[in-house]
């Protein structure tokens, strides 16, 4: 037998290498630890450098590295220096087997990420968007919670579910060891047109972590993607609101819809089960889930969206405008959790940078 269980509950292959990380060894070794994120190596084991978050290729396209990403204590971090540990061998492999595909799909046209996805590339691109949000994650465990460094704090990371972040691992490892994805273990993926209203930024991103969601504006086209939810939040949303969505929409509409999408997640009654299944003699892994036979949402926690909100449209609370509303009857509407800048009170799309609160 050429794969091996080791006493952790991981698997190796005949030459050490981790076919599959159990849940304790992928804290230990890569979230508590300094191993590498794909492979597992240590330091001393195997040169490294450094991995940026967000690609490179990315950071050149939408002239990032002089800018800041605003980490969740508030301080602001240069993109360029947004990086994780990875040994040379792994990253070298991330660019030859993701990131040079991936590049040239993404070029700021919704048309040509659709196409990408029409043609089978949705794996390849919920596995490029895992690893960015994996790798997000993974850097906030070297930042403190407080940023004044006379105040004791721990680290921001401190409060992550690592459990959360198993089954992305499991997945987007699949490049690195050949893994089956069965079609149902996919979440939710959404690509919609987006515009600039007043704003020069062609780039945005926002994620909720115990919503398991991320967004990605890059130029005229905003993805979404929900990383455990096997699809639930999109039907969901789709059944809904999608159609309603009948032009462009901007940068904070885009904000919402993650919130939306984040929440729909959150209230899933029951919830996917993710199993790896391993076939020891014929060395396969195979990714599966378990759903139930009809989803459903739980009551609808307005208070949490309110919540939600108030926290993904901060930044944007100097450029936010509503005619002839007080700004303290805008902050009651976003944290009763009935605000929308989507839609009107009517149910109707905001095609307009005007909003209003009735």
């Amino acid at each position: 037998m050429a794969w091996i269980k080791a006493s952790d509950g991981s698997i190796v292959d005949k030459n050490g290498k981790v076919v599959f990380f159990s849940a304790r060894r992928f804290i230990n070794d890569i979230c508590n630890g300094n191993c590498c994120f794909i492979c597992g190596a240590k330091p001393e084991e195997k040169p490294f450098n450094e991995e940026h978050v967000f690609p490179e290729w990315l950071l050149r396209r939408y002239n990032l590295f002089a800018r800041t990403i605003t980490l969740p204590n508030g301080q602001k971090m240069r993109y360029a220096r947004h990086t994780v540990p990875c040994c040379a061998e792994c990253n070298s492999l991330m660019g030859n087997e993701i990131e040079e595909r991936i590049s040239s799909v993404i070029d700021g046209k919704p048309d040509s990420i659709q196409n990408f996805l029409a043609n089978g590339g949705s794996l390849e691109l919920f596995v490029w968007l895992g690893l960015i949000y994996l790798k997000l994650h993974l850097k906030d465990r070297t930042y403190r919670t407080e940023p004044d460094q006379r105040i004791p704090s721990g680290m921001i990371a401190d409060d992550y579910d690592w459990d959360l972040l198993h089954h992305i691992h499991t997945v987007v490892r699949c490049f690195y060891v050949p893994t089956i994805i069965e079609a149902n273990v996919m979440g939710s993926l959404l690509v919609l047109p987006c515009r600039q209203d007043g704003s020069p930024d062609r780039f945005d991103f926002a994620q909720f972590h115990f919503g398991q969601t991320m967004m990605l504006r890059l130029g005229e086209a905003a993805i979404f993607v929900v990383f455990n939810d096997s699809t639930g939040a999109l039907r969901f949303f789709q059944e809904n609101k999608l159609a309603k969505i009948t032009g462009p929409i901007n940068e904070l509409q885009a904000r919402e819809i993650m919130t939306e999408f984040a929440l729909l997640n959150m209230h899933l009654k029951e919830r996917p089960v993710f199993r790896s299944e391993l076939d020891m003699g014929n060395e396969q892994h195979k990714i599966v889930a378990h759903l139930p036979d009809r989803p459903e949402l739980q009551e609808w926690n307005y208070e949490l969206r309110g919540l939600m909100l108030w926290n993904i449209f901060e930044y944007a609370w100097p450029q936010l405008r509503f005619a002839g509303v007080t700004r303290d009857k805008v902050e009651r509407a976003i944290l009763g959790g009935k605000l929308s800048v989507l839609f009107d009170d009517k149910g109707n799309f905001i095609g307009s940078t005007t909003n209003s609160i009735e």
